[in-house]
Parts: C-alpha cells; sequence; structure tokens
C-alpha cells in the first residue's frame, strides 16, 4: 500500500505570520490536530496542539501576539505520495515524527499521522513506543 491511498486530504495550510490565536481556532473548528505552515507557497513547518501548549500556553504567552513561524516545528519532514506504508513507518519512527505531510512533486497533497500508520501496519508500534 502506498502513502496516497491512506493519506488525510485537504490538509489544512497557513502562512508563516498567521497569529496563533487564528490558527487554534481554525484547527478547533476544523477538528484538526495540525496545520502545515507555508512560506511563498511552499510548506515550511508544522504546528501541532502539543505545540501551542508548550511553546504558547506554558511560556505564558500571548497566542494573539505570536506568530506561527516563531512556534512551529522545522524544518519539515514530508513524504512523496508514492511511498510505502512500510517505508513511512520507518520514517516516522526514526524521526520520531507523529505527522508526515505528504507531497507530489513537490505539492502538499495530503498528511498520515502515526494513528494512520498503526492502523494498517500494528506490526510498527513497537518502533514508535519502545
Amino acid at each position: 500500500m502506498k502513502v496516497r491511498e491512506m493519506m488525510s486530504r485537504p490538509i489544512i495550510t497557513e502562512d508563516g505570520d498567521a497569529i496563533v490565536t487564528k490558527i487554534a481556532e481554525d484547527m478547533d473548528e476544523l477538528g484538526v490536530g495540525s496545520v502545515v505552515i507555508t512560506s511563498e507557497g511552499k510548506p515550511a513547518g508544522i504546528i501541532t496542539e502539543r505545540d501551542i501548549a508548550l511553546k504558547v500556553l506554558l511560556k505564558d504567552r500571548r497566542a494573539s501576539e505570536v506568530k506561527a513561524k516563531e512556534i512551529m516545528a522545522f524544518p519539515l519532514v514530508t513524504i512523496e505520495a508514492e511511498t510505502s506504508v512500510d517505508e513511512a513507518c520507518k520514517l516516522a519512527a526514526r524521526k520520531r515524527i507523529k505527522r508526515l505531510p505528504v507531497v507530489d512533486r513537490g505539492m502538499l497533497v495530503g498528511i498520515v499521522s502515526i494513528r494512520d500508520l498503526l492502523t494498517r501496519k500494528p506490526e510498527y508500534v513497537r518502533e514508535f513506543y519502545f
């Protein structure tokens, strides 16, 4: 099975200058746990709910004053749409990444999560958690 066959889409993106308050509102409204941050239309980083909690809330920063590019995780690790699910599992485990944006010829086309991967390849649980 290829990553293309299991990825979630559409992928939610925000510009690096977007304010964290807006990102959090969009995540809540759309029911997603992460947003890919773009720079000049290209994927540059990712922000997760955990990033907002650890880098904004726990640091007593005002979310309305923090830009996405200040807290995003980067460099962004992506995976090609035609990559096998086995290879995606190996990459995510090796890099300790919970979400992998999927690209096709450099364009962002979807995202896969650990949950997506382990649902199809439960034998990789040990790689992620032990």
